[in-house]
C-alpha cells in the first residue's frame, strides 16, 4: 500500500465502522497520512461491502459503496468477542492515537467499545464516535439507543420539509446528507482533539450526532420558525428572492440575491433598475412574498437568452450566479480536476474509477495518495507487525 507524507504521517486510527458516515471521516483522515486500520468482522466485514452494485472479477466481489469510502485503508480481520483476537485488538489500541466508531450505542457495551472501556486501555486515547442521536453517556432519555440512518436524522432534523414539492409531502433530498456532514464534524472534532492533547497530553472523547448535523445545517429553517414564527419555504431561501434556479434558453442557471445591493445589481443586469422602485420589491423578504410578479419580469428577461449570455450580462454586473451542471459535466469540470477534487482510483476490479477527493485542501495536502480501498483482511499480518511486533507464524 502506499504511504506518503502529510500532515497526520505517524498518527495511528483504529476504527470499527459501517456504511458512511465514519467511513468517510477515516478515509479523508488517511489522505492526510494517518495509518487507517479497519477492523472487521472476519468473513463478513463493513456491511457496505454487500451493497448494490457491486462487481465481481476473478470471483472478487467489490461494491461501489465501499469503494467510495475506504480508499488509503488498511483491513484487519478480527473476532472482537473471541479471547485471542480480544487481546490483539487491545494491543492495537493501546499503540492508537485515535480509535473511531458508528456502532449503535446498544452494541458498545456488549462488545466492551464504549469510552470507559476503551479509556481503560489507553488513557491518553481520541475516541470518536458518531451516532443517531448522541452517546448514551452523555444524554438522558431512549433516544441514544434508537437506531438511525441517515434519512432518520434528515426526517427528524426537518430537513424533509425543505425542498421542493414538500408542502405536498416530505422529501427526501436524495443523498446522505446527515452521514456526510457527521463524518465531516468528526474530522474537525479530532483536529480539535490533536491539538489539545498536544499541549495537554490528554485524550477526548468526541460524541457526534448525525440529528445535531441536521439541525445545525438546517439553521435558518429553525431561526425562522422560532423568531418569525413562520416556516422556510421548500425549495427556496426564504430571506431572499431572486434566490435559486432559472430557466435559459438551453437550460438552467442560479442567482443568489441576498440584500439589496446585488438586488439593485440584478435589476441593472436585467436592464430594469425601475422596478427596485416598487414596494413589493423592497426587500428579500417582500420580493419571496411576491414571488410570482417578480418571476414575470425575470422570464422578459431571460427566455430569450442562453445560459452563456445570460451569466455574461450577470458576471458584467457582479452578481453571484453560475450554470447549473449535470453530473456529466461536473465529472470533466478543470477546476476539480485542478484542485484534486475529482480523482482517478484504479481499482483491481472496477479499473480507473473517478471518484470524489479529499475536500481540504492546504499547503499541507497538496497531493493525497491514491491506494484502493482494501480487500477483507488483506493487510492483517503486515498491522500486526507494525503495530504490535507479532510475527505472522504467531497467529
Amino acid at each position: 500500500m502506499e504511504r506518503m507524507m502529510g500532515p497526520l504521517n505517524g498518527i495511528r486510527v483504529l476504527t470499527v465502522e459501517n456504511f458512511i458516515s465514519a467511513p468517510l471521516a477515516t478515509m479523508w483522515l488517511a489522505d492526510a497520512g494517518a495509518d487507517v486500520v479497519k477492523v472487521e468482522i472476519p468473513g463478513v466485514g463493513d456491511s457496505s461491502r454487500g451493497v448494490q452494485p457491486s462487481r465481481e472479477r476473478d470471483g472478487d466481489h467489490r461494491s461501489l459503496s465501499f469503494m467510495r469510502a475506504n480508499r488509503n485503508k488498511r483491513s484487519i480481520e478480527l473476532d472482537l468477542k473471541g479471547d485471542a483476537d480480544r487481546e490483539r485488538f487491545d494491543q492495537l489500541l493501546q499503540s492508537a492515537d485515535i480509535f473511531i466508531e458508528n456502532l449503535r450505542p446498544s452494541a458498545l457495551a456488549g462488545l466492551r467499545l464504549t469510552y470507559d472501556d476503551v479509556k481503560k486501555v489507553n488513557p491518553s486515547i481520541i475516541y470518536g464516535a458518531i451516532s443517531g442521536f448522541g452517546l448514551p453517556e452523555f444524554n438522558s432519555g431512549d433516544m441514544p439507543y434508537q437506531p438511525a440512518l441517515d434519512v432518520v436524522a434528515q426526517a427528524m432534523g426537518g430537513l424533509m420539509y425543505r425542498p421542493e414539492g414538500a408542502d405536498k409531502a416530505p422529501v427526501y433530498p436524495g443523498f446522505p446528507l446527515a452521514d456526510i456532514f457527521a463524518s465531516a464534524n468528526l474530522q474537525s472534532a479530532i483536529y480539535q482533539a490533536l491539538f489539545h492533547r498536544e499541549r495537554t497530553g490528554e485524550g477526548a472523547c468526541i460524541d457526534i450526532s448525525m440529528l445535531d448535523g441536521v439541525v445545525a445545517f438546517n439553521e435558518l429553517a429553525l431561526i425562522m420558525r422560532s423568531a418569525l414564527e413562520q416556516d422556510a419555504s421548500p425549495g427556496m431561501h426564504g430571506l431572499a428572492a431572486p434566490f435559486g434556479s432559472l430557466p435559459t434558453r438551453d437550460g438552467h442557471i442560479v442567482v443568489a440575491v441576498l440584500g439589496e445591493a446585488v438586488w439593485e445589481r440584478f435589476t441593472a443586469a436585467m436592464n430594469k433598475p425601475e422596478i427596485t422602485q416598487l414596494p413589493q420589491f423592497a426587500s428579500g423578504v417582500l420580493r419571496h412574498q411576491h414571488l410570482a410578479e417578480l418571476e414575470e419580469h425575470i422570464h422578459d428577461w431571460i427566455d430569450d437568452l442562453t445560459t452563456e449570455q445570460a451569466l455574461e450580462q450577470l458576471a458584467a454586473h457582479g452578481v453571484p450566479a453560475g450554470p447549473v451542471l449535470s453530473m456529466d459535466q461536473v465529472l470533466e469540470l478543470d477546476n476539480l480536476h485542478e484542485r484534486g477534487m475529482i480523482v482517478t482510483m484504479d481499482d483491481p476490479v472496477w479499473g480507473p474509477t473517478r471518484m470524489a477527493g479529499n475536500p481540504l485542501h492546504s499547503s499541507l495536502m497538496e497531493k493525497i495518495p491514491m491506494s484502493p480501498a482494501p480487500h477483507l483482511g488483506a493487510d492483517s499480518a503486515d498491522i500486526l507487525a507494525d503495530w504490535i511486533h507479532e510475527a505472522d507464524d504467531a497467529r
